[in-house]
């Protein structure tokens, strides 16, 4: 009895450590309270096993916090909006130093931070209509005003919510309501220009408008504007990296100096609205691979895209009211540390939260880094890892394909295609398969062929020569009749 008894506890516990996540030595995927997916190339979503996993929280007190920058060293500067400052948090979320002078120097609902590697600290000091620089110090040191301009219209609202500024010390100014993209001034604060504006949406439902309307509704639509630019972040080389709202297309940009967008106007986020969503584009972080996270207030979720733009996980949720580790209520801003972990800011919670990555979401990112730099077949062992992990992540048979293709074996590049569903990449191959048959019977179709030519020369030679003979007894019957007497 005794024994029976000590059998059952032994199951019991066993039981409880699956159910937990103990025994396989790290978070199950039940105590996720998201799912993890992506998107196939007809835009069917296929979920995967998680990517990043919640970690942990922290918070100081914040009030409507609207951003969140991380420099070097793996500090927080914290815009804490409703609270008037910013707050230095270390890698720890310890808090390090309060910013929050008094005089010339007082912030007022400041909405943006960005810090350089000398250790500058620039505030987009929105009710303020400036932005406020303070030395590594924390202390206050000009504010750059609105920047007097003939371009600039007279209506303009100068209102800086968001900014980055690059290496040379120039600063790109995300403004409230700034339909004509980001403000790009010098390192005295002088306009240089507009910078990465959205293009306003022209689609089916309005070239039927220019069909049917009259001249005051037509009219009406030419006030139609486009879409703000809700956040700028810089990413490797010297690349900037924004998001929009109010656009079909475009919400995620990576430009380069000309203002050029690099991805080529994508649609990001969900690829299915109901009636009355919006894509919420807030914030986008990215990582020293290149790799672009964007944060959708709207849905709560985080997408993970690749430097060209195509998308490894999508995860996340919003909370509607269980108040669990990983969910948000309006995740505002993000940022990415040294080690690659997310932190995100939830202006509503007033939380900051962690996300740590999983040995799959780590093998993707090793897989697809190999895979850009067109190392194809390094990139084979991770991929079939991947695929043996889950084999319906698509992304992995392109990968394998394009190993396979370089290196000549069409066939099994032909295979890997079609399960990855790319056409395109299936037809090349094939195309491959039959040039290399085509090579390879050479000598035998060329003597076919040969043989077909003298064949059908031979064959006109003796129809010729029947047909003449034809023709020579039709027209001398009698003289033939003659020699036959």
């Amino acid at each position: 009895m005794a024994m029976r008894r000590r059998r059952i506890r032994c199951l019991t516990a066993l039981l409880a450590l699956v159910s937990f996540g103990l025994w396989s030595g790290g978070i199950a995927s039940a105590d996720v309270p998201y799912g993890t997916f992506i998107y196939d190339l007809e835009g069917q979503e296929i979920p995967v096993q998680p990517a990043y996993v919640p970690d942990t929280f922290m918070h100081g007190g914040l009030k409507n916090p609207e951003d969140l920058y991380i420099d070097a060293n793996d500090h927080l500067f914290v815009a804490d909006t409703g609270n008037n400052r910013i707050v230095h948090l270390d890698e720890r979320g310890r808090t390090v130093r309060i910013i929050q002078p008094d005089g010339d120097g007082k912030l007022n609902e400041p909405n943006g931070v960005f810090v350089r590697p000398d250790g500058m600290i620039y505030v987009a000091d929105t009710k303020n209509e400036r932005i406020a620089v303070f030395d590594a110090e924390g202390r206050y040191i000009r504010s750059i005003r609105r920047p007097q301009s003939a371009v600039l219209p007279p209506n303009f609202v100068y209102q800086p919510t968001k900014l980055a500024v690059d290496e040379r010390g120039y600063m790109y100014v995300a403004t409230r309501n700034g339909y004509q993209g980001l403000l790009l001034l010098d390192p005295e604060g002088a306009f240089e220009g507009f910078f990465g504006a959205n293009k306003v949406d022209f689609g089916l439902t309005d070239a039927l408008k220019r069909l049917f309307f009259t001249k005051e509704q037509l009219q009406k639509e030419l006030l139609k504007l486009p879409g703000s630019v809700s956040n700028v972040s810089i990413g490797p080389k010297g690349l900037l990296y924004t998001t929009s709202m109010q656009v079909t297309k475009g919400q995620v940009k990576k430009l380069n100096y000309d203002g050029k967008d690099l991805l080529g106007e994508k649609d990001y986020g969900v690829t299915k609205l109901l009636a009355g969503q919006q894509k919420q584009f807030t914030d986008v972080a990215v990582d020293s691979l290149g790799n672009i996270t964007a944060v959708d207030a709207q849905f709560g979720m985080l997408f993970q895209y690749n430097s060209n733009g195509d998308l490894m996980f999508a995860f996340g949720s919003r909370d509607e009211g269980f108040q669990k580790l990983g969910l948000f209520q309006y995740p505002s801003a993000l940022a990415i540390d040294s080690t690659g972990k997310l932190f995100v800011l939830d202006r509503t919670a007033n939380v900051i939260q962690t996300f740590k990555r999983t040995e799959f979401g780590s093998l993707v990112q090793q897989a697809t880094d190999l895979f850009i730099q067109g190392h194809y077949e390094e990139s084979a062992g991770p991929w079939r890892e991947v695929l043996h992990r889950n084999s319906k992540y698509f992304r992995a048979h392109l990968g394998l394909a394009k190993a396979y293709y370089k290196n000549g074996d069409y066939v099994q590049a032909m295979r890997e295609f079609r399960a990855g569903g790319d056409l395109n990449g299936y037809s090349d191959a094939f195309w491959q398969v039959r040039l290399l048959w085509m090579q390879k019977h050479f000598a035998q179709l060329a003597l076919g062929g040969a043989v077909l030519l003298i064949g059908a020369a031979l064959g006109r030679r003796l129809k010729n020569k029947l047909g003449n003979r034809q023709r020579k007894l039709w027209l001398t019957p009698r003289s033939i009749e003659g020699e036959e007497r």
